[in-house]
């Protein structure tokens, strides 16, 4: 009955291929349900032990691509006692096809030594070449500067901040839309990581103090005759003055997260004697450690500060510095504009003007003008 039944089924038109088809089908599911558990673990073990395993899983789940097997290409967690200061605290790289990846770093703020706080010497700081390391937070998805009060451990000179930064790619290497938003939450929590294992003290990091790179931010904004984010505040018309030409010196600047400075000089529209074709002006704030050493260096012009009545004017030049104390971004500021002008009326008259749209661009509050000296 059983070989009938068999001689039945096999003389059938079409049931044995059927059968084929249908056996096939399952082995098939059941082999790529294998290969999905087997890809589900192995991702799971990858978020269990990426970045010293502080990552937010199912946040960083819910980034990454389900589909995909994620790859750990590298991993380095330095942070807590470990002798000389590294470079790099943290860092990790979880990689999927041939471009896409979620990038994640933690670096101390190693500031360049400065020869003085007076803006020549800010000026010159600024300009020195940094290392690829420490500028790839400017062009990252998201990132944030962290305050470390008690210092982070191993390094030769007081290191009191590190940036945490992190960028997310599709496979084609395009950025995820809307990721910095979203890495908001992965990005904290290393930060806060960093800061426990290094003691650092000082308020945990919330992810509205997340932001992106500022070198997407001035990419966005930046003028087309490239003055430098620090001098965006002035216009020549606050000194009577016109565009400035071809020839002209270009203003400097410098935005730091201890201080800003700007120099420049601006053609005067309508010369009021024959040294009177250019007129100068230099801002400068300072905050956090510089604060101590900004009063040291300009002391004795501190001490002569006073309502200043302006000079007789000839012909030669006049520098009038005036001096405020502020908060700028909640920080306590110190600030100095100088102007620089052949008529000391024009420097007497604009002066405080110049001062306030300085103040006004920073955000600055309290103001407290501390008074000015002639130069």
């Amino acid at each position: 009955m059983a070989a009938a039944a068999w001689e039945r089924f096999v003389g059938h038109r079409w049931l044995p291929k059927a059968a084929v088809v249908g056996l096939a089908a399952v082995l098939v599911a059941a082999f790529l349900l294998v290969r999905s558990e087997r890809r589900d673990a192995h991702n799971a073990g990858v978020l269990e032990t990426a970045c010293g395993g502080v990552l937010p899983r199912e946040t960083v789940r819910g980034l990454l691509p389900g589909d995909e097997t994620w790859e750990l290409r590298s991993d380095l967690d330095l942070t807590g006692p470990s002798g000389r200061g590294p470079r790099t605290l943290v860092r990790c790289s979880l990689d999927w096809g041939e471009y896409g990846g979620l990038e994640l770093a933690a670096v101390p703020v190693l500031d360049v030594p400065l020869r003085g706080v007076r803006p020549g010497d800010i000026l010159s700081a600024g300009t020195a070449k940094e290392p690829d390391w420490a500028t790839a937070y400017r062009t990252a998805t998201t990132q944030v500067t962290v305050g470390c009060p008690a210092g982070l451990p191993g390094y030769p000179r007081p290191v009191t901040r590190f940036r945490v930064h992190a960028s997310l790619h599709h496979d084609d290497g395009s950025e995820v839309a809307g990721a910095a938003k979203e890495l908001g939450p992965v990005v904290t929590a290393v930060a806060d990581h960093v800061r426990d294992r290094g003691g650092c003290g000082g308020p945990a990091v919330k992810p509205s103090d997340v932001r992106p790179g500022p070198g997407r931010v001035a990419e966005d904004s930046e003028d087309s005759d490239e003055v430098p984010r620090a001098c965006r505040w002035f216009r020549p018309g606050m000194l009577d003055g016109k565009a400035w030409g071809r020839d002209d010196r270009e203003p400097r600047g410098f935005t730091g997260d201890d201080a800003d400075v700007c120099s420049l000089t601006v053609p005067r529209a309508k010369p009021a004697n024959r040294l009177d074709h250019v007129a100068g002006v230099t801002s400068v704030s300072w905050r956090g450690p510089l604060l101590p050493e900004a009063r040291t260096a300009y002391g004795a012009e501190l001490a002569a500060l006073s309502p200043a009545p302006e000079p007789k004017s000839g012909e030669k030049s006049y520098v009038l510095a005036v001096w405020a104390e502020s908060s700028c971004s909640g920080a306590p500021t110190l600030t100095r504009v100088r102007v620089e002008t052949a008529a000391s009326a024009l420097a007497a008259g604009r002066a405080d003007r110049i001062l306030d749209a300085y103040l006004a661009s920073s955000d600055c509050r309290a103001v407290k003008v501390l008074g000015k000296v002639w130069k």
